[in-house]
């Protein structure tokens, strides 16, 4: 009769030291699951908040290079009118019609400004495009980081608090406490390694289209000063 006893007394505290480790378990998971929420919103908050500074700066940066762009444009213009008039007062000095020379040419000159400033201002405006389409995309896929989070819910609740179930979900949970922070911060990294190179691309536009405007200028500027050479003699 001892040794029955002695039997049920040892298999009701196997029990409890067992139930004590499910219930470990359990607290564990919720735990886990409850920190994995709190870390992948805090994640997602916190790139928001540097994707818009990211934006910020090179929208910022676009426009100092559009502005600047536009402003070497207007300078190389009235440079080039400057030399166009004195031709002017030249051949009006030695009583010399050179409007042949000048008439057509100079509407040239002043159409080229607005035109290369426009082309400039376009090419700006598509990187400006591919960026904010590009953030909204990179946004969307850090936002949805969190249904990750609340399908390891579904399933915590799912288990129906079966040690067998919760026990490779615990262990899911852990692993993404590491892994969705990384792909929250490769989106952003993503972001911030194109942003880099459409900035140099916005630079390139405008060395591009002031050089042209400059090149284009500059042949009618010689085109007047070869016809009015030929006529003042």
């Amino acid at each position: 009769m001892k040794r029955q006893v002695f039997v049920i007394l040892v298999a009701f505290l196997a029990y409890q030291v067992n139930s004590s480790q499910i219930r470990d378990i359990i607290d564990e998971a919720e735990k886990q699951l409850a920190e994995l929420k709190s870390i992948v919103e805090g994640n997602i908050l916190l790139s928001h908040v540097t994707l818009k500074n990211l934006e910020y700066d090179f929208l910022s940066n676009n426009h100092n290079v559009l502005t600047q762009g536009v402003v070497s444009i207007q300078q190389e213009s009235e440079t080039i009118s400057a030399q166009v008039q004195s031709i002017k007062d030249l051949a009006q000095a030695a009583n010399k019609d050179i409007s042949s020379c000048t008439s057509i040419r100079e509407e040239l000159l002043k159409r080229l400004p607005a035109e290369y400033g426009e082309q400039l201002k376009e090419c700006i405006f598509h990187l400006n495009r591919e960026e904010a389409t590009f953030v909204t995309e990179s946004k969307y896929i850090i936002d949805i980081s969190i249904n990750k989070v609340h399908h390891l819910e579904h399933q915590f609740e799912q288990c129906n608090r079966e040690i067998v179930c919760i026990s490779p979900l615990l262990t899911e949970i852990q692993m993404d406490k590491i892994r969705l922070p990384q792909n929250i911060k490769t989106q952003v990294t993503a972001v911030e390694s194109l942003l880099t190179s459409l900035k140099v691309s916005a630079t390139q536009c405008s060395d591009r289209f002031v050089s042209q405007y400059t090149s284009d200028a500059n042949s009618i500027l010689q085109d007047i000063i070869s016809c009015a050479n030929r006529i003042i003699g």
